[in-house]
């Protein structure tokens, strides 16, 4: 499997830490035995020059002291800078985790810090009287906001660049005594890349669950409806890649419901953000803190729970107290505020003006308004996934419409065709693409010799029989489909018959999406994707002719746990002078992730315990949601005018680039894929069926050559090895069994040394 990022249950002590750390950095540099050598050479500079030295000053931020007798105006002074300070450092701290997960996690830190520093710096000059004394009081002139907003600036930045290296910075984790490393465990247990975490969700295991699941992940991942319309059904110039037992079509349609129905949610949230930024831009934060409120789950179950249950009434309880006292928080500061002597713009800002009571009042009145949307679409998304995304009712529902746009027909059309066709026009090193990383692979090269009739073997012909890779393709191709219609075939794998009878045999043509450009063969004359299908003729004329960027490959697809589970062995003949060639890859389709299995819980009626559940979750998540919602609805009402765009760009690149890359570049079933596998059986089946694909793939192989009059010594060793010790590749050097194969070595076997990226990381391939 490729590797994947892995979602950790909990925060590693080290990552808890490395804020801490910059708390306490921040908080020795605004100490006053920092402070103090800072502020004599600042006045030192001041007096020899004149000028301010404004980037000394910005180490001032942080100040802090402990004695008010120390300071004019006294505790006040003391009490208001010590608030300030307090504010700066929470807000550094806790602001970036609040941003929206789009935005990369270093950007979120500086960005973070940047708005939290220059929201105090305007505050400290809008009422210097909350944080000066009478005789430190200056003007609030725009020079001086200029100043002050300056070293908001560069200090912001400065802090944000710190926490995001602290955050990148690699963690130093003690293992437990007697623990395996993780990445020997992830390739005993679960193949490269892949995990066996205990997952608290329902697998699949009826035909077409793997769709249900994608399509109920149109609703309950926003990411993935985006990324599934942005990237496969608005790359129109792009070629489709496989989703093997996915429907596609409907996945789309309903990434495009799914839109839809938050496009709505974002726009009434829009509309609650800009009731508090018309009004009163700066309660906004206000407005974010009262929705931080909620943020609690009250779900967690403890240890000793083997299982998930709701929330009791305590935490919405607790939620409504929380937000009552917020409440009357913001009363008495929007009064506080009122009281300041400013005017102008910064009253506007602040909502200074009509004793507060419209800056408090839009604010509540958009969280409101906020939380009941957010519930409102949650309740609507919930029954439809009760009604439409069950086992029962998923088959016999129609799938949803789509906007009525020529271009999205003809997409659908391509992507229709792709889904059934036989071409995979790839981008970039990997031509698998959809099948996920390869699990493992291995070659054999079989002399092709006359077979040796001491024997006395009477049907065998005097002579080797001359043949073409295309009838070995076919016989191989043949015996494959005939173990499919009868079960495990020949009765030694009876442990097999059930899951054989859904093995798929196809023909798989990959092309390089950057080598087709002046090839006729894949290009159509009505859409800018390439073709999805050759004729059978063509195909056969690339199995004759095994060369360049075009390649063939038997592909065996068995669709496991309601193909939840794929493993696929792709099979490449090819013939060298008298030498037989024989190349396999073999590759495992994990799970999708468990969260879009979600839908196999909800079982009959919302009942009143699950309401409740629902209410804290989508409480929690409306600050996220208003944050984000101006942005998601201008991205959404301008999509139309960025895919014309993005076409006008495709088309004049067409023209004048000769390597334009056609590529598919990403797969609806990768991009879903899991980090764990939900079950340890579905390891387990795995492994069985592409060992017996493997086995009847060879089995065919040697019934090919042996009836032709060819010796098959060589390849009944070579078979064995296979099939009995398997086969590691590392890098340059191959082992089989226990005989080493690579520089300074030598072995019986011939496999030809591994080359290319794959061959200098070291990732090429992994045990078998």
């Amino acid at each position: 499997m490729r590797p994947s990022r892995r979602r950790a249950a909990g925060t590693p002590s080290g990552l808890r830490g490395r804020p801490l750390l910059l708390v306490a950095v921040l908080l020795i540099v605004g100490s006053e035995w920092v402070q103090r050598p800072l502020s004599e050479h600042y006045w030192e500079l001041y007096l020899e020059s004149g000028e301010q030295p404004w980037l000394l000053s910005v180490a001032s931020l942080p100040a802090w002291g402990y004695d008010p007798d120390h300071y004019a105006g006294g505790f006040r002074y003391l009490v208001g800078n010590d608030l300030r300070v307090l504010a700066l450092i929470a807000g550094i701290v806790l602001v970036p985790a609040r941003l929206p997960a789009r935005i990369p996690a270093w950007l979120r830190h500086i960005v973070g810090a940047v708005l939290v520093a220059v929201v105090l710096q305007t505050l400290l000059w809008s009422l210097p009287q909350l944080f000066r004394p009478e005789e430190y009081r200056f003007d609030q002139s725009a020079p001086v906001l200029w100043q002050l907003l300056r070293q908001g600036l560069v200090f912001g930045v400065a802090t944000g660049v710190v926490l995001a290296l602290l955050a990148a910075a690699p963690s130093v984790t003690v293992p437990s005594p007697g623990a395996r490393p993780a990445p020997a465990r992830r390739s005993r247990e679960g193949g490269t890349g892949m995990t066996t975490g205990p997952v608290h969700m329902p697998v699949g295991r009826e035909p077409g669950d793997v769709t249900r699941y994608l399509c109920t992940a149109a609703y309950v991942d926003e990411q993935f409806a985006d990324r599934v319309v942005e990237e496969v059904l608005a790359d129109e110039a792009g070629a489709v890649a496989p989703s093997p037992d996915v429907d596609l079509v409907s996945v789309v349609r309903h990434c495009l419901t799914a839109r839809d129905l938050r496009q709505q949610r974002d726009l009434r949230l829009t509309c609650a953000f800009a009731l508090v930024a018309v009004l009163a831009p700066l309660w906004l934060l206000f407005s974010m803190v009262l929705l931080s409120t909620a943020r609690r789950t009250g779900g967690r179950p403890s240890h000793a729970t083997r299982g998930h249950h709701q929330p009791e009434s305590r935490v919405l309880i607790g939620t409504g107290l929380s937000a009552v006292v917020m409440v009357f928080v913001a009363f008495y500061f929007g009064y506080g505020i009122s009281a300041a002597p400013v005017s102008g713009f910064p009253a506007w800002l602040l909502g200074a003006y009509g004793g507060g009571v419209p800056a408090v009042l839009a604010s509540i009145a958009a969280v409101a308004f906020a939380c009941a949307t957010v519930v409102r679409h949650d309740l609507a998304v919930d029954g439809l996934l009760r009604t439409t995304m069950t086992r029962e009712a998923f088959p016999h529902r129609p799938r949803p419409t789509v906007p009525r746009h020529k271009w999205i027909a003809d997409r659908l059309t391509a992507i229709r065709e792709a889904q059934s066709g036989n071409v995979t026009v790839y981008s970039g090193y990997t031509p698998f693409v959809g099948y996920a990383g390869t699990d493992s692979k291995w070659s054999i090269a079989v002399p092709l010799l006359p077979a040796d009739d001491s024997a006395g073997v009477k049907a065998r012909p005097a002579e080797p029989e001359p043949f073409t890779v295309t009838d070995l393709v076919d016989h191989v191709r043949q015996r494959l489909r005939t173990v499919a219609e009868r079960g495990a075939g020949d009765g030694a794998a009876d442990d097999g018959a059930d899951a054989l009878r859904s093995l798929f045999v196809e023909d798989r043509v990959f092309a390089s999406g950057t080598a087709i450009g002046d090839d006729d063969r894949f290009t159509s004359g009505t859409a800018l994707a390439p073709v999805a299908r050759l004729s059978p003729p063509e195909v056969d004329r690339i199995i004759e002719r095994p060369s360049g960027a075009v390649r063939h490959y038997l592909a065996v697809h068995v669709p496991l746990w309601g193909g939840d589970v794929v493993p696929s062995v792709f099979l490449h003949f090819s013939t060298a002078g008298r030498t037989l060639h024989l190349h396999c890859d073999n590759h495992a389709l994990g799970p999708v992730r468990a969260d879009y299995h979600v839908v196999d819980r909800l079982r009959g009626e919302l009942r009143d315990d699950a309401r409740r559940g629902l209410l804290v979750t989508s409480l929690s998540r409306t600050g996220p949601a208003f944050l984000a919602a101006p942005f998601r609805a201008l991205r959404y009402a301008r999509f139309e005018t960025r895919h014309h765009k993005r076409m006008m760009d495709e088309l004049k690149a067409m023209e004048q680039d000769p390597v334009f890359d056609f590529g598919a570049r990403v797969s609806v079933r990768e991009m879903a894929l899991s980090p764990d596998y939900h079950n340890y059986f579905q390891v387990v089946d795995a492994g069985r069926i592409t060992a017996l694909v493997e086995r009847h793939a060879l089995a065919a192989l040697r019934e090919f050559l042996d009836s032709r009059g060819y010796d098959i010594t060589d390849f009944r060793a070579q078979q064995q090895t296979i099939l009995n010790q398997g086969v590691i590749q590392q890098g340059g050097m191959s082992i089989v069994g226990n005989q080493a194969v690579g520089a300074g070595a030598s072995a019986n076997q011939t496999v030809p040394r591994q080359t290319g990226p794959a061959a200098v990381s070291g990732t090429g391939g992994s045990e078998k």
